[in-house]
């Protein structure tokens, strides 16, 4: 991001017409968006199939300089969550923490879209699979793929 943020909308070679960097209207990360099994029980054991209450979450930063921008952007993922995706409502969080949008959040509506909330839910271990080896292709069920492709 500190690279490029000063090139956008800047045309080079001057008189190309060629503008290797947009001027970026928002940032939106789909990070980690496929596994949403619920907590660990207690003997540290995941439920092998997607909980019944499974969700996209959608988070911004209520304290970044474009909050209020990256909130509306929010609500319109939620809003188009709602008209097209049929098996996870979004539900949108105003604390993004630990996602790839975050160096953005101070120069455009940034938002992270996850299966599960970062600080609450992946935090407390959640998710095996979030950045480890066990994060392949053969570890999800169509029921996990379906999550992915309703996050907007």
């Amino acid at each position: 991001m500190a690279q490029r943020k000063d090139l956008q909308g800047i045309e080079s070679p001057a008189g190309s017409g060629k503008y290797p960097e947009p001027k970026w209207l928002g940032m939106i990360q789909h990070d980690m968006m496929m596994f949403d099994h619920g907590m660990p029980r207690k003997d540290g054991s995941i439920s092998p199939v997607q909980r019944l209450e499974a969700d996209v979450n959608i988070e911004y930063q209520v304290t970044s300089k474009m909050a209020d921008a990256a909130m509306a952007l929010a609500h319109k993922f939620q809003f188009a969550n709602e008209k097209y995706a049929t098996d996870y409502p979004a539900n949108i969080g105003a604390h993004m923490s630990n996602t790839d949008s975050g160096p953005f959040q101070d120069f455009v509506a940034a938002i992270s879209l996850r299966e599960a909330e970062r600080g609450s839910q992946i935090g407390n271990g959640w998710d095996p699979h979030h950045h480890q080896p066990t994060d392949l292709y053969k570890t999800f069920s169509d029921d996990d793929f379906s999550a992915g492709a309703e996050c907007g």
